[in-house]
């Protein structure tokens, strides 16, 4: 190994306290030779420009950084024989890691870790359906898009809508949070729909229950087939009662089974196409069904996946229905 790669080998283990004493005092020896200054320079630009940040320090971290070097004793590892090039690179060496030291210290130590990047869906040119990291489901209507943390790390689930979109909310102990403008609508687990524009909004709930807040004290619980109409230039509330299915139309081509029953599954199915579906064993009406279907799917693919995720077989009986049957979850 020459000179110039051995300074540069025993710089960076220096820089990253990796060396050992013996290492440290070869170190120090060669920067007595002014023949590596230029090298040695190049090393402290090229660790300086790497580490150290950018932006300007807040007075109060430039302080504490500054009161950390002024407590912090030069290397006692120093020949007796100093030149005043040497003073200059070893100064240089250690305002360097000092700074570094403190960068890191505070950076990673003492700062807020940042806020975890949102997750953007774009605005779809039709109807998209997305599963979010809690299970829940959102079923977004063409041009609407929402903003949210993927990870859910806090202790509130929060997205942002703008548009118009269908929820069907996996419970959990942590609230999950809609915001439209100033319209917050806050459920456990529930499903809902909510449509926003400028002039104003409508929350229509197709189960469970939620709370429409105008974010200025009034607010509004809404049950099935309950919808609150929000003025979004004054923020009034007015609920009213409808049909739900009816009101939220655009969602008909959709189904979005999100932990119910098998029990509940087939009822909607039933209610949709118009058929009669039985389960010959009784107790197959309690396992738990998750699966979207957002393609137009026929109503027999439908029944095939049902079956299989619940270990169950199917036939098809008269008047175009089907029988499932066998043990199911158990």
């Amino acid at each position: 190994m020459s000179v110039p790669e051995r300074l540069t080998y025993l710089f960076h283990r220096y820089y990253e306290k990796t060396s050992t004493p013996s290492e440290q005092e070869e170190l120090f020896q060669l920067l007595i030779h002014p023949e590596y200054d230029a090298l040695l320079r190049e090393l402290i630009d090229e660790t300086w420009s790497q580490d150290i940040p950018s932006r300007l320090q807040d007075p109060q971290t430039a302080d504490k950084i500054l009161q950390h070097i002024i407590r912090q004793q030069p290397p006692v590892l120093l020949p007796s024989r100093r030149t005043p090039v040497f003073f200059r690179v070893a100064a240089a060496i250690f305002l360097l890691l000092s700074v570094s030291f403190l960068v890191y210290y505070l950076h990673s130590s003492h700062t807020p870790v940042p806020a975890p990047a949102l997750a953007n869906i774009p605005k779809p040119a039709t109807d998209q359906c997305i599963t979010l990291s809690d299970g829940s489901k959102v079923l977004l209507h063409r041009n609407a898009h929402i903003d949210f943390d993927p990870a859910f790390t806090g202790n509130t689930r929060e997205v942002t809508l703008v548009g118009e979109a269908y929820f069907d909310i996996r419970h959990d102990a942590r609230p999950f949070i809609v915001h439209t403008g100033p319209i917050t609508t806050t459920v456990l687990g529930t499903a809902f729909n909510i449509n926003a524009n400028e002039k104003d909004l409508t929350v229509t709930v197709l189960k469970g229950k939620v709370k429409v807040d105008n974010g200025t004290g009034d607010f509004s619980i809404l049950r099935r087939n309950e919808q609150v109409l929000v003025d979004m230039v004054h923020h009034k509330l007015k609920k009213i009662q409808v049909d739900a299915g009816e009101e939220i139309a655009w969602k008909k081509p959709y189904l979005l089974f999100n932990d119910v029953s098998m029990k509940e599954a087939i009822q909607e199915l039933q209610q949709k196409f118009k058929v009669t579906i039985t389960l010959a064993n009784p107790a197959s009406e309690n396992c738990n069904v998750t699966a979207s279907f957002t393609q137009g799917e026929p109503l027999e693919q439908i029944i095939k996946v049902l079956s299989k995720i619940n270990n169950m077989e199917y036939r098809t009986i008269a008047g175009g229905g089907f029988e499932l049957s066998g043990e199911g979850c158990k």
